[in-house]
């Protein structure tokens, strides 16, 4: 029992060989070909490789497409020299017509920046207490200064 199951077992790998590699043995992996040698005259193993000599047949059968002369004539009519690579001054020279907008970008960025920079600090002081903003105004008259214990002293003149 052991044998038949042996045998069978090295006739699926004869088959998977023979899918793999083709019917014949010369195109097999080396080791393959050397463990396998012995099976080959065996009737199961001519089924298989009649099962390999037909698929092996169909694919050589079967050739490569083939391409029309109108094809290759509607290529070479479309074909188009390459352009030589532009250099440093070409480049350069493609961007002049925007640089004449230069000037007035950087007059925008700089009056956006100012901007933002007036509203970002404007928003960051603290707000006058109604106190401050009376010893402001009475400052300006210099009308009453404030004392040590921060009042506010008028002047009597």
């Amino acid at each position: 029992m052991a044998t038949s199951h042996k045998s069978t077992d090295r006739l699926e790998a004869l088959r998977r060989c023979a899918d793999a590699y083709g019917a014949d043995p010369a195109r097999w992996p080396a080791a393959s070909r050397e463990d396998l040698r012995d099976l080959l005259d065996a009737d199961a193993a001519a089924d298989i490789l009649a099962d390999a000599r037909f698929l092996d047949g169909f694919l050589n059968a079967a050739t490569a497409p083939r391409m029309s002369a109108d094809l290759e004539n509607r290529i070479m009519a479309n074909y188009q020299v390459p352009k030589p690579q532009a250099g440093l001054m070409d480049f350069l020279r493609g961007l002049a017509p925007g640089m004449r907008l230069l000037p007035a970008g950087a007059l925008a960025g700089v009056g956006a920046l100012g901007l933002a920079s007036g509203v970002m600090s404007a928003s960051a002081q603290e707000p006058l207490t109604p106190e401050y903003e009376a010893l402001a105004y009475v400052n300006d008259l210099s009308v009453a200064t404030l004392n040590e214990d921060g009042e506010l002293e008028w002047d009597a003149e």
